[in-house]
């Protein structure tokens, strides 16, 4: 079904989608993710990554920072400082942006800046309709799983990933080992000695590229993992030990930062639930277990 980038076809969602509990998706790839579903309460967080929300059938009201607390459809976060958003329905999506902080250098210039790092779309404008109804396509599943990451790409003209100069190809590299190793407590050090950098020059370099220190974002890195072994019916603490965290405490408080929610949102959400890797389904929302091809 084509859908004209010209308005927002609210029809894409049902009446039976107007409830709390909604389907939830989470489509993983190499450098970026997305959550479409619903969440239906007030979120305070400091996010690990650039993210962008984007309200599928109504505004949100967002705020970073001492930012004023706006109105929008669609809201660019930076990867840090703390985020405040309240979902007027629940319905959202967000999408986890790269790490190398590409994608929010080449979107921040096409939105309108409200402070502290925060930018919103113009209303009406033809990239807010055209993100809209791309993301209403995927939630609903007009647009096939194996499409999502091409769609997405054309809708926010998202630029490659592909690590551009020094800083950046070594940054990247970090970043790649550390999602091998993210399980294991290796050291600063160890990630320095392995690029043939200082711990200093390791560390300011990692800070400038993506706005994050090293340990900051292997714990963005574990949160998924342990999410995903919780999709598939290990427990919250056997998940917490399986991805490095010390204890369940510590795993509860790392995840309730980050992502402003409790880690047994996903215990009860797991039935609601279709997470797609690189857009092959791996956890069905009825089954809620492992599908294979």
């Amino acid at each position: 079904m084509g859908i004209s980038n010209n308005h927002i076809d609210d029809s894409l969602i049902t009446e039976n989608e107007s409830h709390a509990l909604l389907p939830m998706q989470l489509h993983l790839w190499e450098h970026r993710s997305l959550f479409l579903g619903s969440i239906p309460e007030p979120v305070e967080c400091l996010p690990a990554c650039a993210w962008l929300l984007v309200g599928l059938n109504s505004p949100f009201e967002v705020a970073v920072n001492d930012s004023p607390r706006v109105n929008s459809r669609i809201a660019l976060i930076p990867a840090s400082g703390e985020l405040r958003y309240l979902p007027n329905d629940g319905l959202l999506a967000c999408c986890f942006l790269d790490v190398l902080g590409r994608d929010y250098r080449h979107l921040a210039p096409t939105m309108k800046a409200i402070g502290d790092g925060l930018y919103i779309s113009d209303e009406h404008s033809s990239f807010e309709l055209k993100t809209i109804n791309t993301l209403m396509q995927c939630y609903s599943g007009t647009i096939a799983a194996s499409e999502v990451y091409h769609h997405l790409i054309d809708a926010l003209s998202l630029p490659s990933p592909t690590a551009e100069g020094q800083m950046q190809l070594t940054i990247a590299n970090i970043v790649n080992s550390v999602k091998q190793t993210a399980a294991g407590n290796l050291t600063n050090a160890h990630y320095a000695a392995e690029a043939g950098i200082s711990e200093e020059v390791l560390s300011r370099w990692f800070k400038q590229v993506t706005g994050l220190t090293l340990r900051r974002y292997r714990n963005w890195h574990r949160i998924f993992l342990a999410a995903g072994l919780m999709q598939h019916g290990v427990s919250l603490t056997e998940s917490a030990h399986a991805v490095g965290f010390s204890d369940a405490a510590h795993f509860n408080h790392v995840f309730r930062e980050m992502l402003g929610l409790k880690p047994s949102f996903i215990q009860r959400a797991m039935a609601y639930t279709s997470i797609y890797f690189s857009g092959m389904l791996v956890v069905d929302k009825t089954t809620s277990k492992a599908t294979r091809k």
